[in-house]
């Protein structure tokens, strides 16, 4: 029955994931796509045109929407003609203007939440549902794991698998009963793809609500955290009286929102007060300079905040943080791989390999073909039961009777500590089973 639930969620996530997979190289098509529409103007190209800061951008940009907050900055990669600025306004909406360099010209703007890539990655996360179908989503990631498992096992321990070896790992074509062939094709995928399927599904739980907030608990009391101040920044400018606050710790992935992306009457940031030539002077700096793209900038939070910059490419041993002072421009911090714990480390790489980026396009390769064996997992699986259901009825099998064995409720009390989703999910299956079996002995 599981199955049935769980499956089509399976084809879903798998085509999403595979999609996502290839976000550098949709982003590159974007972004070349929007580069030309930039005019073409021989004086701008000359060696003699002075280009005009970003923070002239920006200033001019407010200019134009004077009740939107400026969120961030994201810089142009070497040889393209636009810069990214992002604005929120006063209904908490957020819009990217994509500016030509040179001209200051808006080329194209969109709404944020409403890029493709954006909208593939809220599918896949949270079945564009919010939180609700983020615990969605961690369910079925953690019962696709128990089927994978559990379907292994019985796969090879079935009598004719364990009297002629070669069925377990080749799928027979030969066999009379279309049931069979495709239950023994769903057979034989998930023999070959087990292991690869487990390392992706288990690679994505840190962004879930309740194994991701479980993790980060367990780092709090084993002294895993991190050096903290990338995603949740409280560091202060340097004030005239010389004091500077540092506090709370994060992760080197992100699990929540982005903080700066929620402004309100309480956060939103004055930019008149802002030095805007400190901007530009950041910007130049070699620090930034030398980060791999993409590259973006936050600006200070109220109460004396910092300029933050962030390397965000894929491969998360590559990101780093740089926190300025906003009326100095000194660099306050600079947090890189290194400086997280090697259990944090450990599992950021599993999420630049489960999402393709962790060694290039064979980690690309790999994420597309195991997204596709789960696809024909599901499919066949679902087939088959199709063919062997009887008619007018579910095919679910009937209740066991027999009484569970010590190792299969340790199992259980296992699999419900190590996938949270799942261990509720246990607890209301055996509510209702009870409540069935209390139901079928008043009625007899």
């Amino acid at each position: 029955m599981a199955g049935l639930i769980v499956c089509p969620f399976a084809i879903l996530l798998s085509l999403s994931g595979s999609i996502y997979l290839f976000k550098p190289q949709i982003d590159n098509y974007e972004e070349t796509t929007i580069n030309a529409l930039a005019p073409v103007d021989e004086s701008q190209s000359s060696g003699g045109y002075s280009k005009p800061g970003i923070s002239g951008h920006i200033k001019m940009l407010l200019a134009k929407y004077p009740e939107a907050d400026f969120k961030r900055v994201i810089l142009s990669k070497p040889g393209d003609r636009s810069l990214e600025i992002e604005l929120q306004d006063t209904q908490g909406e957020k819009t990217i203007y994509w500016i030509d360099s040179l001209s200051g010209q808006v080329l194209i703007s969109k709404n944020s939440d409403q890029r493709f890539m954006q909208r593939v990655k809220k599918l896949h996360s949270e079945l564009l549902l919010g939180n609700m179908g983020s615990y969605v989503v961690e369910l079925m990631a953690s019962w696709l794991i128990i089927l994978v498992v559990s379907g292994l096992y019985l796969w090879l321990s079935k009598p004719e698998n364990q009297q002629t070896p070669i069925r377990v790992a080749v799928a027979e074509f030969d066999k009379a009963a279309p049931a069979k062939k495709w239950r023994s094709l769903h057979g034989v995928i998930g023999f070959w793809f087990t292991l690869p399927i487990i390392i992706l599904l288990l690679s994505g739980l840190p962004w879930t609500q309740l194994w991701g907030s479980g993790f980060d608990r367990v780092k709090v009391w084993a002294g895993w955290q991190g050096p903290g101040q990338e995603w949740f920044v409280t560091l202060q400018s340097k004030t005239p009286d010389g004091q500077r606050v540092q506090l709370h710790e994060s992760t080197l992935w992100e699990i929540k929102a982005d903080p700066h992306a929620h402004h309100g009457s309480s956060t939103a940031i004055d930019t008149s007060a802002l030095d805007w030539a400190v901007l530009d002077a950041i910007r130049n700096t070699s620090e930034v300079a030398a980060l791999i793209h993409p590259v973006q900038i936050a600006p200070p939070k109220p109460n004396n905040g910092v300029w933050t910059v962030r390397s965000m490419p894929g491969q998360r041993s590559e990101r780093e943080t740089l926190h300025f002072d906003q009326y100095s421009a000194v660099l306050i911090k600079h947090i890189g791989f290194a400086d997280h714990h090697p259990v944090e480390q450990f599992v950021s790489q599993g999420v630049s390999l489960h999402e393709g980026a962790l060694f290039g396009w064979p980690n690309q390769l790999l994420g597309v073909l195991t997204a596709l064996a789960i696809t024909c997992i599901s499919v066949f699986g679902l087939y088959s039961w199709w063919l062997r259901k009887p008619e007018g009825r579910v095919g679910v099998p009937d209740r066991v009777e027999q009484k569970p064995s010590k190792g299969f409720f340790v199992g259980i009390v296992l699999l419900g500590l190590l996938l949270p989703a799942a261990g509720i999910s246990f607890v209301v299956i055996y509510i209702i089973e009870w409540i069935g079996i209390r139901a079928d002995s008043t009625i007899r």
